[in-house]
This record gives structure tokens, C-alpha cells and sequence, in this order.
């Protein structure tokens, strides 16, 4: 009887640990050193280095890397009325919003480039906000509609820092 409970116990600890890892979903195809920071709602995949801390409670996603280094970096999509517009359109719009917060913006390059495998423009510039300088890279594409970019946001001291885990998370950067 005792060999029975024994066994009975050790089925249920078993059946258990392989039902408790049915609910986990695990993706094969997270690239090394990475983690899935998109929704599965979102229509693109975005990946993060390991370290980064994801931040899902805002309408985009975004990781940053530490509390005492606030260097983070964002995905966010919108749709856009496409009769003629281009991200160079897009770019206008976001700067003039963006010039109406900060106190300053100096765009320092231009080029072009891909995110996901589309066509998309890398706009890097630094902007003053209550007296504290920050550095910016965005990539940004247009794509079935909507715009998408992914936005690198650092202080000057950590810019470079962090660069290579912005080349990662953009060259691991995919469309659904």
C-alpha cells in the first residue's frame, strides 16, 4: 500500500511538471541572447538582448537597459494615410511634434537602410529637454499602411555604449 502511494504521488508530480510546462509558450526561433519584447498581437517580432528589462505597459514596446542607465529602446507601429506619403512625410510630421516638447533637436544623419527587409531611413539626432541632452537613432519604414519604427533613445554617456545591442535588436527585427 505504501509502494502504491508512493507511486501514485510520484505519477502526479510528473504529470504535473509536464502539464505545468504545456502553458508556456516557447519560441524556437529567438535568435541567441535575445528575448521576444512584441505582443503576440503586434505584427512585427522585436527582440531585445537577454539583459534588457521589457516594458509591455505602454501602447508600444519598449526595453530599456537598467534604472541606472535609462538607454532603452521602443518599437511602434501606426497606420498612415498612404495617398502619396512617405517616411520622409512621416519624419516631417514626428519632428514638428517632437520640436514643440524639447527645447532643442539637430538632426546629425540621414541614410538609408532596411528594418524587417523593407526599405527605411535611419534619422540620428540629439535633442535638449529641461536642460539634459539626449542622443536618438530612429529606423523607420513604411509597410502595408502603417509606419513602423524602432526608436533608440540614450544619454550621451551611454550612447555608444549600447550601439551593438541596437544592431542586434535591428537586425533581428522582422515582419509577421
Amino acid at each position: 500500500m505504501k509502494k502504491t502511494g508512493i507511486l501514485l504521488v510520484s505519477l502526479l508530480l510528473l504529470a504535473g511538471m509536464l502539464l505545468g510546462g504545456c502553458g508556456k509558450k516557447q519560441n524556437p526561433d529567438v535568435p541567441s541572447g535575445m528575448q521576444l519584447a512584441s505582443s503576440d498581437e503586434a505584427d512585427y517580432l522585436f527582440y531585445v538582448p537577454e539583459g534588457w528589462r521589457v516594458d509591455k505597459s505602454s501602447l508600444y514596446t519598449s526595453a530599456y537597459y537598467s534604472s541606472g542607465d535609462a538607454t532603452s529602446v521602443s518599437a511602434t507601429a501606426f497606420g498612415m494615410n498612404l495617398d502619396d506619403s512617405t517616411v520622409s512625410d512621416w519624419w516631417d510630421g514626428y519632428t514638428e511634434q517632437f520640436n514643440s516638447i524639447y527645447d532643442s533637436m539637430e538632426v546629425t544623419a540621414e541614410e538609408d537602410t532596411k528594418l524587417g527587409g523593407a526599405d527605411a531611413v535611419k534619422y540620428t539626432f540629439n535633442a535638449v529637454l529641461n536642460e539634459k541632452e539626449y542622443q536618438y537613432i530612429i529606423v523607420a519604414a513604411l509597410r502595408k499602411n502603417y509606419i513602423y519604427y524602432v526608436t533608440y533613445t540614450s544619454t550621451p554617456d551611454y550612447l555608444e555604449e549600447h550601439l551593438s545591442d541596437l544592431d542586434l535588436v535591428l537586425e533581428n527585427f522582422s515582419f509577421k
